[in-house]
């Protein structure tokens, strides 16, 4: 079985890919690897006490997440995500934080099944490019070796296998949630 890598977060909000950043987003969640010389910069209004007991974060851009879980993904995900340092920045406060990484997921691999799935471009215009998935049913032993990767398809869309999943539990990874296959629009959670 697969899974859509989520996260959940106790406040309603995201965490900003900032505009300081001399790197294109869509680049980084694409699983682009640029030359990135120190960190590269996030922002949330301000800092909640409990962020630190968070192990990803939600975040408009690629994903955050704690040394923990670096650790976790560098140890039995070998050659499968690269890390960047992060300074995630309060636009009330002005304090730093810059305890996370940037998550890099490296490989895209073909996993969408085509025709048990619903999905349809993303724009109209553009048959042939981003698409909208409403419905995922994934390709069974499509992930090869890997334990996660980015979904061809929709490279935004990072998906992973059970061993992912159970290291998470394994370890107590905390503020990660997976998706089953079926519905994106009323997503059942594992």
């Amino acid at each position: 079985m697969y899974y859509k890598l989520s996260c959940f977060y106790k406040r309603d909000v995201f965490f900003f890919y900032s505009d300081e950043n001399g790197y294109d987003r869509r680049e980084l969640e694409k699983g682009n690897r640029c030359q990135i010389k120190g960190n590269l910069i996030y922002v949330v209004d301000k800092f909640d006490t409990y962020l630190s007991a968070y192990d990803i974060l939600p975040t408009v851009g690629p994903p955050l997440v704690s040394a923990k879980f670096k650790e976790i993904i560098e140890q039995h995900c070998e050659n499968d995500c690269v890390f960047i340092p992060v300074e995630i920045k309060s636009t009330e406060t002005k304090e730093h934080n810059n305890d996370f990484f940037v998550m890099i997921v490296s490989n895209s691999v073909v996993c969408l099944n085509k025709e048990k799935s619903e999905y349809k471009p993303s724009i109209k215009s553009i048959p042939d490019g981003p698409i909208s998935i409403n419905y995922v049913v994934y390709i069974p032993d499509s992930l090869g070796v890997h334990h996660i990767v980015r979904m061809e398809e929709s490279k935004h869309l990072i998906i992973v296998d059970e061993v992912f999943v159970n290291l998470c539990k394994e370890n107590k990874v905390n503020g990660v949630t997976f998706i089953k296959e079926g519905s994106l629009q009323r997503p059942e959670y594992l």
